[in-house]
């Protein structure tokens, strides 16, 4: 039965919950790796960055000058995005003729789901990604409903600010292109609306393109890189059950959704939305993508579930047993997308998960290889460790005017940055967009390196003679346990030559 209560009305409390959930266990672990390049990203504010487009890059920098640089108000803005989304689905329920049962049925998967809640925890492009792709999916919706041609030009810009994001956007497109084609609504194809919304996003992401071509377009080197080292690794059938596992027990909304988006009557109008779907699924498929790769795709097929649970539940007995049954199974499985407890209380929870429920996914990592935490929060430990180890190694160094601090990932040079105390010079790195920040050569007097890694390459070991190891990260449950800090003094030829030739190779 439809209410008078507007989306908007019923988001804002879901909204002031989800963003007090978010913050209130940001403190739990620490940053995570990514995050400390993000933070970086704000710092050079640019068209573009090696791995990423502008936008965040923005968001980082808005969010140090209005909030800081602590966790929680690194991580107001994602959760922002994530309360920015529930919003988008009330209207998206709205749309679809869903009153007050369905908006808060599809609000309440936010607050459970798990790739929803890890997502919205994390300063990275994934969650305003995912707020962009409901966005341009309302829209299209609209112009489903109404035929107006004004939602293909409201299209055309979020299509181009989100592409600043993250260029996965263009897969919403392509994807929204393959629908139309299998439905009678392809005929719109013949007409200017479509294109000149594709005009309207060109333009806005040209200074990007400008970036990328002054760069020699290291997006393409970047990918080459993911591929290398992690696409070539995704299969198939762990891809698909990611898209069944990641929303936990809301899977029954989704998956209603898609069916009844491709098979009611009711909904046949919005056909193409179901077929969307199915065409990305497809696509990421054939391209090795990871499964959070399609998380946008999912909140019009929410929508779309929770409307069609409010029609098939008539009685209020059922909808609110049909609502319990699946917060009671998502409650458990909470957890491993958000770290709701301090760190030795989640290694019991996923030692109890693992052993007792059988359910081991959440703890193998990359590599195959099962740990004690998920990946995610092993990376979000031992950074405060690695800093006090250089600032021991700054205090030792002397000037720091006649140092360099080496980080071998941007995680290292980022926790570095970041949280040491001392006078020092900023971090370098070759890794992803430090490079481009890297100097191209030292001052003469530059005779003191301090080196961060899990090893001492034997190019460092060679060009030194004196090395001392300053300690580092003994945490056993972080990922980085047994990076150490490397203070590398007294040279035996030029070490400023000796940086102009390896910025050569990185540059070149």
């Amino acid at each position: 039965m439809k209410t008078n209560i507007r989306p908007l009305q019923l988001a804002f409390v879901l909204i002031l919950g989800k963003i007090a959930l978010h913050l209130a266990t940001a403190n739990n672990l620490g940053f995570q790796r990514d995050e400390f390049l993000y933070l970086a990203l704000g710092q050079h504010l640019d068209w573009g960055y090696w791995s990423n487009p502008p936008f965040i890059g923005a968001i980082s920098w808005l969010s140090q000058h209005l909030l800081g640089d602590s966790i929680w108000a690194t991580r107001v803005f994602p959760a922002l995005s994530g309360a920015g989304m529930l919003w988008i689905m009330a209207l998206s329920v709205r749309s679809l003729g869903g009153g007050l049962f369905a908006q808060l049925l599809s609000g309440l998967s936010l607050f459970c789901s798990i790739a929803w809640l890890r997502a919205f925890s994390m300063l990275q492009p994934v969650p305003f990604d995912i707020f962009f792709w409901a966005w341009l999916s309302y829209l299209s919706l609209q112009w489903l409903k109404t035929k107006e041609v004004k939602w293909w030009y409201y299209m055309g810009i979020v299509a181009g600010i989100g592409f600043l994001n993250k260029y996965t956007i263009g897969f919403w497109a392509i994807s929204l292109l393959i629908g139309l084609l299998f439905t009678q609504k392809r005929s719109v194809l013949g007409t200017r609306a479509p294109w000149y919304a594709v005009g309207i996003s060109l333009l806005i992401i040209v200074p990007n393109l400008i970036w990328q071509w002054k760069y020699d377009f290291p997006i393409f080197e970047h990918l080459k890189e993911l591929n290398d080292n992690q696409l070539q690794y995704v299969k198939s059938s762990d891809f698909l059950i990611g898209q069944l596992m990641m929303h936990g027990p809301f899977a029954f909304l989704w998956i209603a959704g898609l069916l009844v988006l491709l098979q009611s009557k009711k909904m046949q109008n919005y056909r193409a939305l179901g077929l969307q779907y199915l065409a990305l699924i497809g696509l990421l498929l054939l391209l090795k993508g990871k499964d959070y790769y399609a998380l946008g795709a999912y909140p019009v097929l929410f929508a779309a579930g929770a409307v069609y649970w409010e029609r098939k539940l008539q009685k209020t007995s059922m909808r609110i047993a049909f609502t319990s049954l699946l917060v009671l199974l998502s409650i458990p499985l909470i957890p491993t997308g958000l770290p709701l407890f301090p760190t030795t209380k989640l290694v019991g929870y996923f030692k109890w998960l693992s052993q007792d429920l059988g359910v081991e996914g959440p703890l193998r990592w990359e590599g195959g290889k099962l740990h004690a935490l998920p990946q995610d929060y092993a990376d979000m430990l031992g950074w405060t460790e690695l800093a006090a180890a250089t600032d021991r190694a700054l205090a030792q160094a002397g000037d720091p005017n006649n140092c360099i601090i080496y980080g071998e990932n941007y995680g290292q040079a980022g926790a570095i940055d970041h949280y040491c105390h001392k006078p020092h010079p900023e971090v370098v790195s070759f890794s992803d967009s430090y490079r481009l920040w890297a100097p191209d050569t030292l001052a003469p007097h530059v005779n003191t390196f301090i080196y961060v890694n899990d090893e001492l390459g034997d190019d460092v070991k060679d060009l030194f003679q004196d090395i001392q190891p300053m300690g580092g990260i003994t945490d056993t449950l972080a990922r980085e346990f047994g990076t150490t800090v490397y203070l590398c003094r007294q040279p035996k030829r030029s070490f400023p030559a000796f940086w102009a030739a390896r910025m050569r190779e990185v540059k070149r």
